[in-house]
C-alpha cells in the first residue's frame, strides 16, 4: 500500500525542494513589487484608483453641553445639532452599489462620552432579524451595527462595538487588522428600538474606557450594517467584498474632537469570592473564602499597566469536550479574561501563526506563547496564580506586551515572564522580537526567542489583499541543552471570487516552549490551498458557489513522507435563503512508526495507510429561529471504516430563550478489532432576562468517560464594568443504578469598578 501510496500522491522530496523555491518566488514578486513604488498613505490614495467604491469619507463630531439620555429613540434635542451621515454601499451580495435600505448616523461627545446614533430604515421593519441578548453572541446573520473606531489613527489598531435590535451589545480590540479579540468586555451602554420606519440604536461609549491620544482630534471611523433577512451587508468607508469590519486601515476619519480628557485613566475591580465544594465519594467538602483586585493604569495614552493580585476566574466559562481519534494532543482555548484583554500585541507570526482559516482546532500545530499553559498544569488542573501583571500598548510605531505571572508551583512559587515587542513598518506591515522565560509546570529553565515579519497590503494588484508571514524560533530546554528550531513561511491572496494561501512550517525534534503549544514535533508542513468563488445575480435562489483545493503534507525532517490530506470542495453552494450545503472529497494517507491509542481506548498498530472519504454539510436557518447544521462523514480510517454524524441545533421561541443541542456520533467498524461507538452530546438551555443579565446552563457527556457535567451560570453586569456572577458545576457518572453525583461546586463572585 506505501509503495502505491508513492506513485499516486504530487508530493515527493523532488517537489518538496520546488514547492519551497516556489514558495520563496511568490515572496520575492509580491514584496518586491509591493517595495518599488513609493507607497502613498491610505488618505492620500484617490477613490478612482482603488475601484469604484468610495474612499476614505469624513464625518464631524460635534460637541455638546448636556449628553442625550440613552434609552434608542434618538429624540432628543442634541442629536438636531448635528447634520446626519450616511450612503453606504454594499459588500455583499453585490458590490459597489448602494444599499437597499437607508442608514444614517450622527456622532457628538461631551466631556465624558462619546455618543453615536443610528438610523437603521427599514421598509419592511416586521421581518427585523433579531436572535441575540446575550454580551457578545453571534450577531452575524441578524440585523445589526458594527461600529469601528481608530483612536490613535494609526490605520492599525482600534475597537469594535457591535449593538443589534435587541440591544444586545458586542466589543473586541482589534490589533494589525488581523487579530480581534472579542473577549474584552468594556464598559459602556446602548439601546435600541423598533419603529415603524425600522429600528434606532444608540451608543455612549466612556472615554476612561478606551485609550486614544488627547493630542489628536481626528480617530479613524467605521459603521458596519448588516440587514438580516437578506444577509445584506454594507460599509460607509471602502466597503468591498474583501474588506472585514476589523479592518482598520479602511476607516474613514472621525473629525472635531477637541478638548477630549481621559482623567487619570485608573481603574480598580476589587472582587470577593466564596466557594463550597463537596466531593461524594471521598465525603469530603469545603467552604472557601477570598478576595483580590485588579488595577490597570494609563501610563501614557497608549500604553497601560494592569496588574492583578490573588487572580481568580470562577466566573471562566468550562470547556467543551472533544474527541481525539488522533495521536496528537487537542487544542483548547483560551477563555480567562485577564489572559484575553489586548492578546492581539502576543500575537506572532502572524497572529495565529500555524492556523489556517478553518475553525477545526486540529489545525493549531505551533503557537509559541500560549497563555493556557498559566495557572493550568499539563493535565489541565488549576495551579494558583499569585499574582500576574501586564505592560501592554504602543509608543510610537512600537507594539510592546509584557506579561509576568508568579505561580504556586510544588512548594514554592514558579515565574513566568513573556516579552513581545513589534514595530510598525509601511502601511500595515511589521517586524517582531518575542520572548518567553520559564516553566510553569517544572523548576527547569526553559525559553524561546523568535523573530517575525507580517506584511500585509489591502490594495494589491487592483484593489485585493496581499498577506505574507515570516518567523523564526528557537526553544532553549534545560534537560536538552542548546537551542532547538523552528520556522514558518506563509503567503495570501484574496478578494471578492479568489482565495489562495501556500506556507511551509519547520519544528525541531525537540523544539519545547514550556509555555507555548505544540501539536507535532520533528516534522515539516506544507500547505496550498485555492478557493474560486463566482456570483449568480442572474439565479433568482443562488448567491455564489465556491469551489476548492487543499493538499497538505507532513514529512519528518529527513524529507520522509508520514502523512498527506488533499481535499477537493466539489462545490458549495451559497443560498440567498442564507443556507448553505457544502460536499467535500478527501483523500488521506497515514505511516505512524508506533501503535497508538485514540480516545475509546482502541490501538491502532504501527504501518501505511490510505483512505478516502466524503462529507455533506449544510447550515440551514442561520438568521431564523430555528437553525440546524447536520453533517455526515463516511469513508475509510486506518485498516478500518467509519461514519461520522453531527448535528447542531438551536431553537430561540422568543428572543430571551434560547436552546441548542450538539450531538456527534462516530462509529468505526474494525477489521481486527471490536467496533466502535462514541457518542458526545451536549444541551445549553440560555435564558436573558435583559441584555446585562443572564442565566445559561451547560450540560455535556460522552460515554468514554461515562460521565456527565453540568455547569450554570448566573451572570449579572449590574452597571457598565462592573458584575456579579453565581456557578454551579455538577459531576455525575453513570453507574448501573442511573447517573450518580460525584463533585458540586458553587461559586460566588462579586466584583466593582472605580475609576478616576
Amino acid at each position: 500500500m506505501g509503495h502505491i501510496f508513492l506513485k499516486q500522491t504530487p508530493f515527493l522530496p523532488a517537489q518538496i525542494r520546488w514547492f519551497c523555491r516556489a514558495l520563496a518566488l511568490a515572496f520575492g514578486v509580491a514584496l518586491g513589487q509591493a517595495f518599488a513604488a513609493d507607497i502613498p498613505k491610505p488618505s492620500a490614495i484617490a477613490p478612482e484608483s482603488r475601484g469604484t467604491f468610495r474612499g476614505r469619507p469624513t464625518v464631524k463630531a460635534v460637541r455638546v453641553d448636556q449628553a442625550p439620555d440613552i434609552d434608542g429613540h434618538l429624540v432628543d434635542e442634541p442629536w438636531h445639532l448635528t447634520k446626519p451621515a450616511g450612503e453606504f454601499l454594499q459588500k455583499e451580495p453585490k458590490e459597489n452599489v448602494p444599499h437597499s435600505q437607508r442608514t444614517e448616523f450622527r456622532v457628538l461627545f461631551d466631556d465624558d462620552a462619546l455618543y453615536i446614533g443610528v438610523w437603521c430604515f427599514d421598509t419592511e421593519s416586521d421581518r427585523l432579524v433579531a436572535l441575540n441578548m446575550e454580551r457578545d453572541g453571534h450577531m452575524y446573520f441578524e440585523d445589526v451595527v458594527m461600529i469601528t473606531l481608530d483612536t490613535f489613527l494609526d490605520r492599525r489598531n482600534g475597537y469594535q462595538f457591535s449593538v443589534n435590535t435587541n440591544g444586545a451589545r458586542g466589543d473586541a480590540t482589534i490589533s494589525n487588522n488581523t487579530s480581534v479579540s472579542p473577549e474584552w468586555d468594556g464598559a459602556w451602554m446602548a439601546k435600541s428600538r423598533r419603529h415603524v420606519w425600522g429600528w434606532s440604536t444608540e451608543i455612549a461609549i466612556p472615554f476612561k474606557t478606551i485609550s486614544f491620544d488627547e493630542t489628536t482630534s481626528t480617530w479613524g471611523f467605521n459603521i458596519y450594517r448588516n440587514i438580516g433577512r437578506f444577509n445584506e451587508s454594507a460599509l460607509w468607508a471602502n466597503s468591498r467584498a474583501s474588506i472585514r469590519g476589523y479592518h482598520v486601515s479602511e476607516c474613514g476619519d472621525l473629525t472635531g474632537l477637541h478638548g477630549l480628557r481621559q482623567g487619570l485613566g485608573l481603574d480598580i475591580t476589587p472582587y470577593a469570592t466564596g466557594k463550597y465544594r463537596r466531593e461524594y465519594d471521598a465525603k469530603d467538602s469545603d467552604l472557601l473564602g477570598d478576595f483580590g483586585f485588579d488595577v490597570r493604569y494609563r501610563l501614557t495614552p497608549s500604553l497601560s499597566a494592569l496588574a492583578s493580585v490573588n487572580t481568580d476566574f470562577a466566573e471562566t466559562e468550562i470547556d467543551r469536550r472533544q474527541v481525539n481519534l488522533t495521536r496528537y494532543p487537542l487544542f483548547f482555548q483560551e477563555k480567562r479574561q485577564f489572559f484575553l484583554e489586548d492578546s492581539g500585541i502576543f500575537g506572532f507570526g502572524g497572529g495565529e501563526s500555524s492556523r489556517r482559516r478553518s475553525r477545526d482546532s486540529s489545525d493549531t500545530l505551533l503557537m509559541p506563547f500560549f497563555s493556557r499553559r498559566i495557572g493550568l498544569s499539563s493535565k489541565g488542573q488549576i495551579a494558583p496564580i499569585h499574582f500576574a501583571g501586564k505592560l501592554t500598548g504602543r509608543i510610537k510605531d512600537y507594539n510592546i506586551g509584557l506579561l509576568d505571572a508568579v505561580i504556586e508551583g510544588d512548594g514554592r512559587p514558579r515565574n513566568a515572564f513573556v516579552g513581545r515587542v513589534s514595530r510598525n513598518l509601511f502601511e500595515q506591515s511589521s517586524v517582531g522580537f518575542l520572548t518567553t522565560v520559564g516553566d510553569p509546570n517544572s523548576d527547569e529553565m526553559n525559553s524561546v526567542t523568535g523573530v517575525d515579519f507580517q506584511y500585509r497590503n489591502s490594495n494589491f494588484l487592483d484593489g485585493r489583499t496581499f498577506e505574507a508571514n515570516l518567523f523564526a524560533l528557537g526553544s532553549y530546554s534545560e534537560d536538552v541543552g542548546g537551542l532547538e528550531p523552528a520556522w514558518g513561511a506563509s503567503t495570501k491572496l484574496y478578494d471578492r471570487n479568489i482565495d489562495l494561501s501556500a506556507s511551509a512550517m519547520d519544528i525541531g525534534d525537540d523544539f519545547n516552549p514550556a509555555m507555548g503549544f505544540v501539536r507535532r514535533r520533528g516534522t515539516r508542513r506544507y500547505m496550498v490551498e485555492a478557493d474560486f468563488t463566482t456570483y449568480h445575480d442572474n439565479i433568482s435562489w443562488l448567491r455564489n458557489t465556491r469551489h476548492g483545493y487543499e493538499a497538505e503534507l507532513y514529512t519528518d525532517l529527513g524529507n520522509d513522507v508520514v502523512n498527506t490530506k488533499q481535499s477537493l470542495d466539489l462545490v458549495s453552494l451559497f443560498l440567498e435563503s442564507q443556507d448553505y450545503i457544502s460536499l467535500k472529497v478527501s483523500h488521506l494517507t497515514d505511516r505512524p512508526t508506533e501503535d497508538f491509542e485514540i480516545s475509546d481506548g482502541s490501538m491502532i498498530p504501527a504501518g501505511d495507510y490510505e483512505w478516502w472519504d466524503v462529507r455533506l454539510l449544510a447550515y440551514l436557518g442561520m438568521n431564523r429561529l430555528l437553525f440546524l447544521r447536520p453533517m455526515y462523514r463516511i469513508g475509510g480510517f486506518y485498516d478500518g471504516t467509519r461514519q461520522q454524524i453531527e448535528l447542531e441545533t438551536r431553537y430561540i421561541p422568543w428572543p430571551k430563550l434560547r436552546l441548542s443541542v450538539d450531538y456527534s456520533l462516530n462509529l468505526i467498524d474494525w477489521e481486527q478489532f471490536e467496533n466502535s461507538t462514541i457518542n458526545v452530546i451536549s444541551g445549553t438551555l440560555q435564558y436573558s432576562f435583559t441584555p446585562d443579565l443572564v442565566l445559561s446552563n451547560l450540560l455535556q457527556y460522552d460515554d468514554i468517560s461515562n460521565s456527565m457535567g453540568v455547569n450554570s451560570r448566573l451572570q449579572w453586569e449590574y452597571k457598565p464594568g462592573a458584575k456579579m456572577f453565581f456557578v454551579v458545576n455538577q459531576g455525575y457518572v453513570d453507574e448501573m443504578t442511573g447517573f450518580v453525583i460525584k463533585d458540586l461546586e458553587l461559586v460566588t463572585k462579586i466584583g466593582m469598578l472605580y475609576r478616576f
